[in-house]
């Protein structure tokens, strides 16, 4: 993965279902719910982005919220305004 910087950092599916995880705890969704869509968004992201050699991060949170916004747009808009905070 490429960062913003031009750092290069390995993907990580982990880091994708904290995310989901810390956005839906914030719109206070349920727990195990919360997990689903976590697991669901980062298996779907991996799984579209397997093929390639190097992915920037911006298209990887590009492809997460594309799937939050199928999942549960709550949580898709939670995570645009958390991304903006840490800015």
């Amino acid at each position: 993965m490429i960062k913003r910087d031009n750092r290069k950092e390995d993907f990580n599916r982990d880091k994708i279902r904290r995310s989901v995880e810390n956005a839906a705890k914030r719109v206070k969704l349920d727990s195990s719910r919360s997990r689903d869509i976590a697991d669901r968004v980062a298996k779907n992201v991996e799984e579209h982005f397997r093929s390639r050699n190097e992915i920037k991060a911006s298209d990887i949170r590009d492809r997460v919220l594309s799937e939050l916004n199928r999942e549960e747009k709550r949580i898709a808009k939670e995570f645009v305004s958390f991304r903006k905070e840490l800015r």
